[in-house]
């Protein structure tokens, strides 16, 4: 790697006028291309489909008053088919992970 690099660093300086004019060809052509890619950004981003975007949606129709652009994360609980999130063994799993979130250092 030693000697490529030694050899390409010595290419680069006996050519360096080849090699300077190339490093402008691709400035140029990376500044064309974002001036003419370039428009309005967004900050609306969705998934369609997705589980977290369902979930998402229905807490928006369900509540809102409750606006979530502030929020950092939401954490979305599915039960086992079967189950409920009220069953004895889900709800203690969902309060110890909970508790955990909580005590994260970015809470």
């Amino acid at each position: 790697m030693a000697t490529f690099l030694y050899g390409l660093g010595r290419l680069a300086f006996r050519r360096r006028r080849l090699f300077l004019m190339g490093w402008i060809v691709v400035l140029a052509a990376v500044g064309i291309g974002s001036a003419s890619v370039s428009g309005t950004t967004t900050d609306d981003f969705s998934l369609p489909g997705t589980q977290s975007q369902k979930a998402i949606d229905l807490l928006g129709k369900e509540f809102p008053q409750a606006s979530a652009g502030g929020a950092t994360a939401q954490v979305v609980f599915e039960a086992p088919k079967g189950q409920k999130l009220t069953d004895a063994g889900n709800k203690s799993e969902i309060n110890a992970l909970v508790a955990e979130l909580k005590a994260a250092p970015w809470h």
